[in-house]
């Protein structure tokens, strides 16, 4: 039968046992919604304790007693968000040696980082393969040859700047150091910061990358800076063709007198020039698409356009 001890406010319960044929006694209180149990051989030590304890409980009571209305709002409000069985001032003590811990960074920056770097649910995969894994998808979407060219070499470039490390490791800051220390103009820079973005989207989309969690994003965006066009002159243009290889030649000269841009050029097969007739079939797949008024438009129409060859002079 357990024996009370009690202050007159709180009371304490001892209750004896025995352990392995000796006698032991088990110390009963309540403290912060939880209970507590504690074990003594001889049993005026434990009574000592309960009235230590009964002191506590007692200086808790009145310091509960005394508390302003907007902290006791406080703490109920704190009840509700604990969890069931989770003492607030358990919660309150971790909360404080984690605040200790982590100095500068926040208790949210750290659970951030945990979640990106220990979720079992997203593979940690190099940049290396998110590379070629993203290239091919890329391929398998149809998109033109020099595009994919584009993303296989941003992303590598990425993977031997960032060796050994995932998608989840990087960080805005240091992608900017990288990409502003490239000997890089501005459209360049531009380009390959909407290249990395597509590829995080991708991630993302492919479970790669914690949704939301791409550094890609707020990534410096580089000021494109306009220059007058340049003209070559007809004497400039003759150099050019006989200094240049005979396998570039062809190119240089539908640029010249053909008035092709730089992605129809690239996409252009020897099967749409006709030398016999003097024409160049441009097909839709390659030409460029504008936009007037919000709607959609190809050149001629979205049919084919043809470029007359005419004779030089």
């Amino acid at each position: 039968m357990a024996t009370e001890i009690s202050n007159g406010k709180q009371t304490v319960k001892l209750y004896p046992s025995v352990n392995r044929g000796k006698p032991m006694f088990q110390l009963a209180y309540y403290e912060g919604g939880k209970r507590i149990l504690k074990n003594f051989r001889d049993k005026s030590k434990a009574k000592r304790v309960a009235t230590q304890v009964l002191g506590g409980l007692t200086n808790l009571a009145e310091a509960v007693a005394g508390m302003a209305t907007p902290d006791l709002e406080s703490l109920v409000a704190a009840r509700r968000v604990l969890a069931p069985n989770y003492a607030l001032h358990v919660a309150v003590e971790e909360h404080a040696q984690a605040v200790t811990k982590l100095g500068k960074a926040t208790i949210r920056e750290a659970v951030e980082f945990f979640l990106r770097h220990h979720r079992t649910d997203v593979p940690r995969l190099p940049l290396s393969e998110i590379s070629e894994q993203f290239a091919r998808s890329r391929e398998q979407a149809g998109l033109s040859d020099h595009y994919i060219f584009l993303c296989r070499k941003f992303t590598r470039q990425l993977a031997e700047a960032f060796p050994g490390l995932s998608l989840s490791d990087l960080t805005t800051p240091a992608l900017d150091k990288w990409v502003g220390g490239l000997k890089l103009g501005a459209t360049t820079k531009n380009d390959m910061r909407r290249v990395l973005g597509t590829c995080g989207n991708w991630a993302e989309k492919q479970g790669h990358l914690l949704k939301g969690y791409s550094p890609f994003p707020g990534m410096v965006r580089y000021k494109e800076t306009k220059s007058n066009v340049s003209i070559f002159t007809p004497e400039q243009i003759a150099s050019l063709l006989t200094k240049a290889d005979a396998s570039l030649r062809p190119y240089l000269a539908l640029g010249a007198f053909a008035g092709l841009r730089t992605a129809e050029l690239q996409r252009l097969d020897w099967s749409e020039i006709d030398l016999d007739r003097g024409f160049i079939t441009v097909l839709c797949s390659v030409l460029k698409v504008s936009s007037i008024n919000g709607y959609s438009i190809n050149s001629i129409e979205g049919r084919s356009r043809r470029e007359h060859l005419q004779p030089s002079r």
